[in-house]
């Protein structure tokens, strides 16, 4: 087992998208967090769906057990394309309201079936910067 007492470990869920990676990973290590990492399409999309949820938890589950995670940080990002990316919203703002409204609902399944376990919640900007892109977390 991997276990290390001196790390602080959060389990991270991200979309798969290529343009968050690994700036997404990068930007919590910078702050002083190791990632475990559930990387999906849309990333909380499928814990928010009664039919998939079950997987999420027992990733959940598995970062407790095999590195004492304390925490989950939730992530969604905008012009995702498994919401359609942003040409799905009529404006910027509605597409903000819809990915908190995702993560508030990750939010309280998370802290309803793990109430020890710190819960952070990020809306992630894309910027494109010449030939690459930028991620712009902000914590809601």
């Amino acid at each position: 087992m991997s276990f290390d007492p001196n790390k602080k470990v959060k389990l991270l869920f991200a979309c798969l998208d290529w343009r968050l990676h690994p700036q997404i990973e990068n930007y919590f290590i910078k702050n002083g967090i190791n990632c475990d990492l559930c990387v999906t399409a849309g990333s909380v999309k499928d814990l928010n769906d009664p039919q998939t949820q079950a997987f999420f938890i027992k990733q959940i589950e598995i970062s407790k057990k095999l590195h004492h995670c304390q925490g989950v940080i939730l992530t969604a990002h905008l012009d995702c394309g498994a919401y359609g990316g942003s040409a799905a919203f009529n404006d910027p703002q509605s597409e903000i309201d819809a990915a908190k409204s995702e993560l508030e609902k990750a939010a309280a399944i998370a802290a309803k079936n793990f109430p020890e376990l710190s819960v952070e919640k990020y809306i992630v900007g894309l910027k494109k910067e010449g030939t690459d892109w930028e991620i712009v977390p902000q914590k809601i």
